[in-house]
Formats: C-alpha cells, structure tokens, sequence
C-alpha cells in the first residue's frame, strides 16, 4: 500500500500548494467592482441591443458607475427601469417620452415600381450599393429585411408587398434598425404621435411622381391645415416639438396620400389593403367638395354684401319723395344765388 500513497500524497501536496498560490493571487490581483455595477446588471435587460450606444448592457453599466452615460440610455427599460437606474446612483431622473421606430416609406412595390429585378443577396445594404437599387425611388424602402434581422425584439415585419413595417407594441426604441437602414428610412418618432408623412424623398414634384405614386411632392397643402406640419425643403414632415392634435383634414387636403392617420387605419391595412386607399380617397373627395361648397357660399355673401354697398339709393317717386327733392333742389339754388352774390 505504502507505494501506492506516496504519488497520492505528492499530488494532494501539489493540489494544496496550487491551490494557496491561486489564493493568494486572487487576492492580490483582485479587481474590484463596484456593487452598484452589478446591482445594475440584474435590472437591465440583457438583450444586448446597443440602443444606448455602448458595447451590451455590461458596458452601459461600466458607463453608467464612470458617469458618462446618462439612466435614461436604455430604450428597451424604458421609464421604469431609468428611474430604477437613478435609484441604484442616487441621481433623480427626470422622464422622457417613449419613443418607437417608424419605417417613413409607404411605396411598396406596386406604388413604386422597380427598375430592374435583383438577384443578389437578401440584405439592402449590398442592394443599394448596386447601382442605388432596383427601386426606381432611389429614396424608397427596398423590402429586404435588414432592418428585421438586426431587430433584437423581433418587432419588424416585411409585408406581402415589399415593405418593412415596425410593431409599435413590441418596438422598445433600441434604434438599432435606424442605424442598420442605409436609405434612412427608419426614424425614431414619439410612441403618442398618430399622424405621419410617409416620405423621405427629397426631390421636387416632377421627379418624386415619376418614381412613386404616393410620395411628397411638396404642395404644402398639408400645412395649412396644421401648424405642426412643416416643410424641410420639398418634403413635408411632423413637427414632434410642437404641442397640439393634427386634424384629420391634414391628411385628406395631401393629393398624393403621403400622410397616414393611425386613428383612422391600421399601418398594416393602409400599407396593404388597397380598399383603405380608396376609403381615404373617399374622405378626401368629400371633404374638397364640402370645402368648395364652403368657399362658394362665402365668395356669394361677400360679392352680395359689396353690390348692396355700391348700389345707389333708389329714388322715392311718390308725391312726398318728389315735393323733398324739389324742396332740396330750390334751396340748392338759394344757396347758388347767395354765392354767386357774395362773389360780386
């Protein structure tokens, strides 16, 4: 037995001694992490996402204990978990308003045709890189589904005609689609807002038509009717800065259909469905027609109101009428006389 326990005993004394050397080198190579850090670690989400710009949520933790990243960072927490942030650092933070990604692009392949078939990879980036794309709106969604494959939260879908379309319920505002968009397409929009132009095409009128059918042409129709529509050059856009509900006229006065309402149609519906499109139409033709009938009614009480203005008095013939102007005209001669006297 004994030359059997000496290798054992050799190697329980190698175990021991690697064993106090890890130890003691545990100790003195330490590194220390603040408790706060992983306190953090256990409320983010662990999606990974790099919505709040920084390398995964262990790095926006790291960022959060140096102080250069702000508790709000983190689209997919959200307002809860910001505030739960702040509690963790003892900051207070104040609220900010959700926000989710929008795909500003509603001509699919029937409203704004291709030029050219692509065969090549299923990625946009590589399709826009070919000579701008097989779109003829070289500003148009390509329908490829890069945005859907960087999705972390699985809230893009592409639709049956060609389209990527983003799930506001499932959409946590992480940004990573708006990054991976090589048109720039995809903007992040308030979660509340319920009116949007669904155009990036800069171009004027004659050009925009010739590419799609349902794109900006700039006719500033739709800014008369709203103070929050604006114009950024030919295109007009939502103003999410300024306060107050748009009308629904905003988007009946837009002769292209460029403006969608959520409060009148699914996304899903008005960008598939072509009866939503030929209801709005509808509207629109209704609301022109009440509008014409309106301006019409106006433009008659107004000429009316000038023709009484200018339209003499008319002359009262009966005896009575006759012996006052008579009466009026001697003593227009009276005070001829007495002029004329008064010269000489």
């Amino acid at each position: 037995m004994t030359p059997l326990l000496i290798p054992v005993a050799v190697l329980s004394g190698i175990g021991l001694v690697m064993a106090t050397m890890l130890a003691i080198g545990r100790r003195a190579f330490a590194v220390e992490v603040d408790e706060r850090q992983e306190k953090l670690l256990e409320i983010l989400p662990g999606a990974n996402c790099g919505g709040c710009g920084y390398p995964g949520c262990s790095g926006y933790a790291a960022a959060l204990i140096e102080g250069t990243a702000v508790p709000s960072a983190c689209p997919p927490g959200g307002a809860e978990m910001a505030q739960e942030i702040g509690r963790i650092l003892g900051v207070e933070v104040s609220a900010e308003a959700p926000k989710v990604a929008l795909v500003a692009c509603a001509g699919d392949n029937r409203l704004a045709p291709e030029r050219a078939r692509y065969l090549g990879v299923r990625n946009c980036s590589a399709a826009h890189n070919l000579a701008g794309g097989p779109k003829k709106c070289e500003h148009g969604c390509l329908g490829l589904g890069t945005c859907l494959d960087v999705c972390p939260f699985d809230a893009i879908l592409i639709t049956s005609t060609g389209l990527a379309q983003v799930i506001p319920e499932r959409c946590t505002g992480c940004g990573a689609c708006v990054s991976a968009c090589p048109r720039g397409i995809i903007k992040m929009v308030p979660a509340k807002e319920q009116v949007h132009v669904l155009c990036v095409n800069p171009n004027k009128a004659k050009a925009v038509k010739e590419v799609c059918s349902v794109g900006c042409t700039g006719c500033k129709l739709c800014t008369k009717q709203s103070k929050r529509l604006s114009m950024n050059g030919s295109l007009a856009f939502v103003d999410s800065a300024s306060d107050g509900e748009i009308p629904e006229p905003a988007s009946w006065a837009c002769p292209q259909g460029s403006i969608f309402d959520s409060r009148k149609y699914a996304m899903t519906t008005w960008l598939t469905d072509p009866t939503a499109r030929e209801d709005h139409e509808k509207r629109a033709e209704e609301w022109k027609s009440a509008e014409k009938a309106k301006k019409a009614a106006a433009k008659k009480a107004k000429d009316a109101k000038k023709a009484a203005a200018d339209e003499p008095s008319k002359k009262d013939d009966t005896p009575k009428g006759k012996k006052a102007r008579d009466d009026v005209s001697e003593k227009d001669d009276e005070v001829a006389s007495e002029v004329k006297g008064g010269e000489a």
